[in-house]
């Protein structure tokens, strides 16, 4: 019996010793894996970095530009969360790029706007619209206690006479008008203070209106960030390379074209006009440009069936000759581009706006017509629709202040802006203009100047000029006169291999020994193997078209009318080199019947029958002297007018 409670003794204590270890291993082994799961979160939770960023380098492109930051980040083993603030408010977030020079894991880059700014900018909203309120509310309160002591000032005159019929005395009555003598006085003094309490109170409120409505423009000028989630086996300084594209941001080329005399080469300077808006300010960068568009469609247009149907001339526009296109470009009164203006055909339906340089092309313009120009924060300008290339120059709708503005390539006070000065001041400036040193690279789908000089770029939106090219342009001259519709002879200059200059399309200034004559657009897409260039008019080729009266007459043969004309063209070279001219003159044309053109003549001329159009093609010597005759004959009904002036 004792022998078998010993043995039962042995196996409990045996059997608890197991279990104790068994809890202590467990106990153990929780604890291994609680500090295991310590020392793996430790290691896997990310440690935040705010990055300094650089911008180094900045590719503008037609539309839009493509910006380059440097940052120079110590990184420490393990994971990183690394913040690139402070971006622009423009920026494309399917655009951003980030690379590194060194040996790390990239696990995740995300682009947001700065939560920070915007809380704050919600909260000082918020407070704006407290403030509104509350001053609301005094402006209703004062508005409310002016009406009640307007009634008491009404119910005091009402209630002047007292006493009724049988009258009061003396001292009463001195009595009772003192009293209300002194009651009225109050009155008006409330009324008073409270009225002009109203009118502070209208005017806090308006101002404090007028700051509300700029919460949505610093709502819209709020940064991005850009955040990295890295990882790295060791410490060590990391150059990170950050790229993105930002929108409101583009150039456009402008030219200066100069012609000494008609026997030497066109002298053209190519100018990039730099602009951004992008929210932030490129401070000392390399500037690239590239002619390139990163926001136009790459997809190729496919072609959609070609229905074919009658053909209905009662729908169809009918050209008769005097419409064409008017092209030119509108500006402000600092000569900075307006996009978005409205060009419209006066008590017509066509129209155009302006791209975001200001250019525009208005189709089927007549000749006689007027056009009506508008854009927001403008006044609305009527002018004669000038066909061919011409500027609009807007006002603003509200005075303007007396600041200092870019004017050209110099500065000016607006106030002392004119058209005069602004010539001026482009002819004694323009001399002085030098090109940058600039690499020219040919891609297959743009052309890039690299610009060797460093530019500094403000986020105002006002224009750079930088000149990047300058060269000479072979070029033949002609002169075109039309005398019947102005004595004067039009100097071109005609480049037949433009291509090889690597020109855009875009507007150029013109000067003529020594004179500037004014702009046009140079519009290489509607342009086909030879480039034209009107340099405007040239007094030094006299031009004249009279009526010789002696070959002139009218004869009534028995019911018909027949008109005889004759016209005396004069041409004069008064300049040192001998020149080619052009003249062109017309023959009219009958659309009834009833009307017979006849005895047309015009010695030497090539005569297009379709068109009644005469050309004569010559070369005067200097200070030669030619004349051409060009008559014709009219025969129509008697009872009947036709004008051939």
């Amino acid at each position: 019996m004792t022998k078998q409670m010993g043995n039962y003794l042995s196996f409990f204590y045996f059997h608890l010793l197991i279990k104790n270890t068994m809890l202590l291993f467990m106990r153990n082994a929780i604890l291994f894996a609680a500090l295991l799961l310590i020392n793996t979160t430790a290691k896997g939770q990310a440690k935040k970095i705010a990055a300094e960023t650089s911008i180094q380098n900045v590719t503008i492109f037609s539309s839009g530009a493509r910006v380059e930051r440097l940052s120079s980040v110590a990184i420490p083993a393990g994971r990183s969360e690394i913040s690139f603030s402070g971006l622009s408010n423009q920026l494309d977030q399917q655009s951003v790029q980030l690379k590194a020079d060194a040996d790390i894991t990239l696990f995740s880059v995300q682009t947001t706007k700065d939560f920070m700014s915007a809380r704050k900018i919600d909260e000082e909203e918020k407070s704006f619209i407290d403030k509104n309120n509350t001053l609301q509310d005094k402006l209703d309160l004062d508005n409310k206690l002016l009406e009640v002591y307007k009634n008491e000032e009404t119910m005091l005159i009402k209630n002047e006479a007292i006493g009724g019929t049988t009258g009061v005395k003396t001292a009463e009555l001195k009595d009772a008008l003192d009293l209300h003598r002194q009651r009225l006085t109050e009155v008006y003094q409330k009324e008073l203070g409270i009225q002009k309490r109203i009118n502070s109170e209208k005017n806090d409120l308006e101002i404090s209106k007028a700051q509300l409505q700029q919460f949505s423009k610093k709502r819209d000028s709020i940064s991005y960030i850009v955040t990295a989630l890295i990882d790295s086996k060791a410490t060590k300084n990391v150059n990170f390379n950050l790229l993105y594209n930002v929108k409101d941001a583009g150039w456009y080329p402008t030219y200066d074209v100069k012609v000494k005399d008609v026997t030497a080469p066109l002298e053209v300077l190519m100018n990039a006009n730099v602009f951004q808006r992008s929210g932030e300010t490129w401070k000392n960068v390399s500037l690239i440009l590239s002619t390139g568009n990163p926001n136009e469609n790459a997809t190729p247009s496919q072609l959609q069936p070609w229905m074919l149907g009658f053909y209905d001339p009662s729908v169809s526009f009918r050209n008769d000759g005097n419409y064409s296109t008017a092209t030119g470009r509108v500006t402000d009164e600092n000569g900075e581009p307006i996009a978005g203006a409205t060009v419209m055909i006066e008590n017509g339906t066509a129209g155009t706006s302006t791209d975001k340089n200001g250019f525009f092309k208005l189709q089927n313009v007549s000749g006689s017509g007027t056009l009506v120009v508008t854009a927001v924060g403008f006044e609305s300008k009527q002018l004669v629709a000038n066909l061919g290339y011409f500027n609009v120059k807007l006002k603003t709708a509200t005075m303007a202040l007396n600041e200092v503005v870019v004017v050209g390539y110099g500065t000016a006070r607006r106030s002392d802006i004119t058209d005069e000065t602004e010539v001026q001041g482009l002819k004694e400036e323009k001399k002085s203009i030098k090109t940058v040193a600039v690499a020219t690279q040919y891609q297959p789908t743009a052309t890039v100047y690299k610009i060797d000089d460093k530019y500094t770029l403000e986020t105002d939106g006002k224009t750079t000029t930088i000149g990047i090219k300058q060269f000479d342009v072979n070029a033949s001259y002609d002169y075109l006169a039309a005398p019947k519709i102005d004595p004067s002879a039009f100097l071109t200059a005609k480049i037949i291999n433009w291509q090889d200059y690597d020109l855009q399309s875009g507007e150029a200034s013109l000067y003529f020994e020594g004179t500037y004559l004014g702009k046009t657009y140079i519009d290489l897409d509607a342009t086909g193997d030879t480039l034209s260039l009107s340099l405007g008019k040239d007094n030094g080729i006299k031009v004249s078209r009279k009526l010789i009266k002696e070959f002139s007459s009218k004869r009534f043969i028995g019911s018909n009318k027949t008109e005889t004309k004759q016209y005396e063209i004069t041409l004069k070279n008064t300049k040192k080199d001998a020149v080619n001219i052009t003249v062109n003159d017309q023959f009219p044309i009958s659309t009834v019947k009833e009307i017979n053109v006849d005895d047309e003549k015009a010695p030497e001329a090539q005569i297009d029958k379709e068109t009644g159009i005469a050309t004569w093609t010559l070369s005067l010597k200097p200070g030669e002297e030619r004349k051409l005759d060009i008559s014709f004959g009219v025969k129509y009904p008697k009872d009947k007018s036709v004008v051939l002036e």
